[in-house]
């Protein structure tokens, strides 16, 4: 890949880790959890426990005719998995961007992403079995390469014919995720994902995993970044941090820049409608992947790294991004809302406006 984004702060290694937990201004605190929080609720929203409560919310569906439909899918790379969920030989069934899809290590390590009906009479791939570098059908033991191409049907002898091909993907896996390429046209991919310095830098701790489903639009869900106001009244912000946050863009890319009233600088940089990556300077880098399930349902899998004894508060720092006062906050407003393509806008949104115009780019045929 082309590009790396270091740490912010990461040049500066003089200071003696054992200032790590001063390092954590009030401001930061009251960020990641703020006065009067309830008791900590990470321990329900773990891996599994999260993916339950959020699948019955996801069920919660309407059928309404004048509810107005959500954006498309975006084109884009998504995450189809945790790089340690897939061990060579592994099949496994994956819904995602509207498609059943799935996903498989070959024999030599590598991942694909194929569709999962099988072209000669539909059997699902997800029952098949990987073979080399192929995966083979369940049904008639017929095998499908790397490129999609049909390579073996063991019980005829005659020419493989041309249309006996399946669907792949581009995957790209990288800093522990497993991407995959989404174009609505299936046109190459358009930019690539830029590597993350703290992913593989011995001074910031292993990944710790958090996953999640819920309703929402892809669109909606990212708009949050540049929403302000919403921070004081969904987040519990004492003000609306319109002077102190700034948004910037470059082609497929944008960066939110937030300055805490201490002085203390977060950074979110966005690849794409499916990627980002949350930046607390020396203190705490979260690799947010969001891959739409369908247009109303997103899938969460984000892998929480932190620097030093800063690590000693794991619980507390992904309870305070994605509990009550986080993300949490946003899942009910997110599940009964509407996309609005002309939003009713003031002076002070004028950022979600330049978010929309940025953001159009990924629906582009």
């Amino acid at each position: 890949m082309t590009d790396t984004i270091p740490s912010p702060g990461a040049a500066d290694s003089s200071a003696d880790s054992s200032a790590d937990d001063d390092m954590i201004s009030d401001a930061l605190r009251k960020m990641v959890t703020p006065k009067g929080t309830r008791p900590s609720t990470s321990a329900r929203r773990g891996s599994e426990s999260s993916v339950a409560v959020a699948t019955d919310r996801a069920q919660m569906t309407y059928s309404l005719p004048d509810r107005p439909e959500p954006p498309p899918i975006p084109n884009g790379w998504y995450s189809i998995a945790s790089s340690d969920d897939l061990a060579a030989g592994d099949v496994v069934s994956v819904i995602a961007v509207g498609r059943e899809l799935v996903l498989f290590r070959d024999e030599h390590g590598l991942a694909h992403v194929v569709n999962a009906h099988c072209p000669h009479l539909g059997a699902h791939l997800g029952g098949g079995t990987v073979v080399g570098d192929s995966i083979k059908c369940p049904y008639h033991g017929w095998r499908f390469g790397p490129d999609g191409a049909c390579v073996d049907i063991p019980y005829s002898d005659a020419r493989i014919p041309s249309k006996a091909c399946t669907r792949t993907y581009t995957v790209c896996e990288q800093d522990g995720f497993v991407f995959f390429w989404y174009h609505v046209n299936d046109r190459s991919p358009a930019y690539e994902i830029p590597t993350v310095d703290a992913v593989s830098d011995a001074e910031w701790s292993r990944a710790y995993p958090w996953r999640f489903e819920l309703v929402a639009a892809l669109q909606e869900m990212a708009e949050n970044n540049v929403d302000y106001a919403h921070l004081k009244y969904v987040h519990r912000r004492k003000y609306v941090p319109s002077d102190t946050s700034s948004f910037t863009t470059d082609g497929p890319f944008s960066t939110v820049i937030e300055a805490l009233p201490d002085g203390t600088e977060f950074y979110r940089h966005a690849w794409g409608p499916g990627v980002a990556v949350l930046i607390v300077p020396d203190l705490m880098t979260v690799y947010t992947t969001t891959t739409p399930i369908d247009r109303r349902h997103c899938r969460l899998n984000w892998h929480f790294h932190f620097k030093g004894k800063v690590e000693q508060m794991a619980s507390e720092m992904i309870e305070g991004v994605t509990g009550d006062y986080g993300l949490q906050a946003d899942v009910p407003i997110w599940r009964d809302k509407i996309f609005l393509e002309h939003p009713l806008l003031v002076k002070a949104d004028g950022n979600i406006a330049e978010f929309r115009r940025w953001y159009a780019q990924f629906y582009e045929a």
